[in-house]
């Protein structure tokens, strides 16, 4: 017994495009683009770390002050007696007020501009490498769900074979082994279906949850997997890393601010003047009152204090910023070459399945149907060549998903878009 042609069609169709799937009704669009922009308005590890930004901008208001000292009024009574009199009573007001000299405000200022700059650099790395998340969990769940619709797409077709090698073995057209074969086929499809359905599930709580989103929350993903097979130069890369990488940046803020906070710390050295003024009345007899107005200055004197250790430590504080400047900058060109050599693997690896590959399987689908329709070949030479087709199509969605990852990677590396 010989299956009709409109059958052939319908397994050959299965075979050579996947199926096209189905989409989820109710569940909304979502582009790559608007799932950045999502998680980094709304990622909770996110908006938690954005908050250090808060305090850094608290220290430099409280540097901006025109004086961090608040002036000090102190008040007292006394009562005395005065052998003339008797008992009289005295009073004295006193103000004070500490003064920062030697340009301590302007340094204190740059320190905490510094820190606030640097900060604000350390949140853009952050955002860095939540994009990068982003890409990779949003790329990695296309190509799970492009596995998916093939998978699914080549169980209806076992199950039909199935079906319809049950009808041949009851006709007595086929022996019992073709109708264990195609049963065997189908649960294997069977299981390898529910085990992608998993994977795909699994991908997309990832995405959500970088979204800062519930898990069950249903979206569709409607960007492509396939994407533009861009060609990039090592050299510029390189170029572009060292210029735009946020983390260098911080590094280089943290050089700053170190360097202000020891020119402070010196400037500290030089102690800050005390003012002071005072008002007293004394009595001195029943009938008269005298009144004191003056003033003086405190100065205290950096015998034991000269601030060593403050500078001992700002010292390694200095010299461990500015090695890890060296560090950042080694470990941007590690990346940044690593990432580029992975990036060219992959698109070269794509340009050649779609210039030699895709077309063969178009050209084989064209022999096999010429076969099957001549009856050259049977259930299990149509099984075989199933499973060499099902394998490209996997190997190159395999390769796309490889191509887009490398894709997020490089872009980490060089902090930005190619």
């Amino acid at each position: 017994m010989i299956w009709n042609n409109q059958w052939r069609r319908i397994v050959l169709f299965f075979i050579l495009f996947g199926g096209m799937g189905t989409h989820a009704y109710g569940a909304e669009s979502l582009t790559l683009d608007r799932a950045i922009q999502t998680a980094l308005a709304q990622n909770p590890e996110l908006l938690a770390i954005r908050q250090e930004l808060e305090v850094a901008r608290g220290r430099e208001v409280k540097a901006r002050l025109l004086n961090r000292f608040n002036p000090t009024i102190r008040g007292r009574v006394m009562n005395r007696k005065n052998p003339g009199s008797g008992s009289v009573t005295d009073s004295q007001v006193m103000l004070s007020q500490e003064v920062e000299v030697a340009g301590q405000r302007g340094l204190r200022i740059q320190e905490a501009v510094n820190n606030v700059q640097r900060v604000e650099a350390q949140i853009r790395d952050r955002e860095r490498i939540l994009i990068g998340d982003v890409k990779r969990a949003y790329f990695a769940a296309r190509a799970a769900e492009m596995r998916l619709r093939l998978r699914r797409a080549i169980e209806t077709l076992n199950r039909r074979i199935r079906d319809a090698t049950r009808r041949r073995v009851q006709a007595g057209a086929a022996p019992t082994l073709e109708a264990n074969l195609a049963e065997i086929r189908y649960g294997q499809s069977r299981k390898e279906t529910l085990a992608i359905e998993a994977v795909v599930r699994a991908n997309i709580v990832t995405l959500l949850r970088l979204l800062g989103w519930p898990s069950d929350r249903a979206v569709e993903l409607v960007d492509p997997l396939r994407g533009s097979l861009t060609a990039v130069r090592l050299p510029q890369l390189l170029q572009v890393a060292k210029r735009q990488r946020p983390d260098l940046l911080a590094a280089e803020r943290e050089v700053m601010r170190a360097q202000a906070a020891m020119k402070l710390t010196r400037r500290l050295i030089v102690p800050n003047p005390t003012f002071q003024g005072f008002y007293q009345t004394e009595t001195e007899s029943a009938e008269g009152t005298s009144t004191i107005i003056g003033g003086g200055i405190g100065i205290p004197l950096p015998l034991f204090d000269r601030k060593q250790g403050e500078l001992v430590t700002q010292g390694g504080e200095l010299n461990r910023g500015r090695h890890q400047v060296i560090a950042v900058t080694r470990r941007i060109e590690q990346e940044v070459e690593a990432a580029f050599h992975a990036y060219e693997a992959a698109r070269q690896a794509v340009e050649v399945f779609e210039e030699a590959v895709l077309d063969r399987i178009e050209e084989n689908v064209r022999f096999i149907e010429i076969a099957y329709r001549e009856g050259k070949i049977g259930l299990l030479q149509l099984i075989v060549v199933q499973n060499d087709l099902i394998t490209a199509q996997l190997s190159y969605i395999d390769s796309l998903a490889q191509y887009r990852t490398a894709e997020a990677n490089l872009e980490q590396a060089i902090g930005g878009e190619l």
